[in-house]
């Protein structure tokens, strides 16, 4: 009997160490559970003060700002103090959003150039009137070269191909270089330089053979539809050959299937006989894109030469007229 009432005792006093032990932990995690949301609590209240106090700083700062008795200008009468911070918000908005339009006009804009950059095959192509103009070359010893080393936006084939960023060349040409890493035609300010679809068929639309009969004659064709100034019409840019004469041309026919230009030609007797290699213009001489961000796509037609680098010409064509240069006959002879 008396060693099970030891056994008894012994139990009891490892119930009452366990529930001690039981409560001194719960203890425990309740303090620091106290501990954390009062914590908690200190800064969120830390947070709001602190922001209320920015908020009253800048409401004293517009109040202190307001001229007593300002007339408010849109009702002619003296305009309470609401409608004048309203007014202050307003402008601070509104600085804020021009601030933020002039930031994104900035990353458009040139590095060193106040004017859009046109490259035609790496070399600077002079957009500033409707002509035939001769491609430049880039100066590798003008303190301005690095000014051409920035994004460009390709474009060939008559869509948008990527953006990358242009590179110098190694030596062309004593001392000029020309910029590699880009497309065919090359812009320096992201826009939609085809604005509208160009489409390319194999044959001549039946509008155009009505109206130039012809033109049927040729036996290679392709024919360009596309809607150059916008005016919901199409216009039809025709590359033509005939391997029977040997001549081949470009020519522009408006909406109506009438013929605007000839726009450029060569023929059989201005090949390079001496290679013995036929030439005809194909539609790889013919490029469409509003190369001047006005809205309406120019024509860039490239005019191959017996020697060096081929030149460009530029037409518009808006509203019924056709500026630039037309009737532009090829040679490969030297002459």
């Amino acid at each position: 009997m008396k060693n099970e009432k030891n056994h008894e005792t012994v139990k009891m006093k490892e119930n009452d160490i366990t529930k001690y032990k039981l409560g001194t932990i719960g203890n425990f995690m309740l303090l620091i559970f106290l501990i954390i949301v009062t914590g908690t609590g200190a800064l969120t209240y830390y947070l709001i003060h602190t922001e209320k106090q920015n908020y009253d700083e800048q409401y004293k700062q517009l109040v202190s700002n307001i001229p007593e008795n300002k007339m408010s200008e849109q009702e002619g009468e003296p305009a309470t103090i609401a409608n004048q911070i309203d007014m202050a918000l307003s402008n601070v908005i509104a600085s804020q959003t021009t601030n933020n339009e002039n930031s994104s006009n900035d990353i458009n804009k040139k590095v060193m150039n106040e004017e859009l950059v046109v490259l035609y095959n790496g070399m600077i192509l002079n957009t500033n009137k409707m002509d035939e103009v001769t491609l430049q070359y880039i100066d590798s010893n003008s303190a301005d070269k690095d000014k051409y080393i920035i994004t460009y936006y390709s474009y060939e084939n008559y869509s948008f191909k990527e953006s990358k960023l242009g590179t110098l060349s190694s030596q062309i040409y004593d001392g000029l270089v020309k910029i590699d890493n880009v497309g065919k035609i090359a812009l320096s300010e992201d826009y939609d330089a085809i604005p509208r679809e160009v489409k390319v068929i194999n044959t001549i639309p039946s509008i155009v053979t009505e109206n130039n009969m012809h033109l049927v004659d040729y036996d290679m064709i392709k024919t360009l539809v596309v809607d150059l100034d916008g005016n919901q019409e199409q216009e039809y840019i025709l590359i033509l050959a005939d391997k029977k004469t040997g001549i081949s041309k470009i020519i522009l026919v408006d909406a109506n299937g009438k013929k605007v230009a000839d726009l450029v030609s060569i023929e059989k007797s201005k090949w390079d006989v001496a290679t013995n290699v036929e030439y005809y213009l194909s539609i790889s001489n013919v490029e469409v894109i509003d190369i001047d961000n006005d809205g309406i796509m120019e024509i860039v037609l490239e005019i191959p030469h017996a020697t060096g680098n081929p030149t460009v010409s530029l037409l518009k064509y808006n509203n019924g007229e056709l500026a630039g240069k037309t009737g532009i006959e090829c040679s490969l002879i030297n002459e």
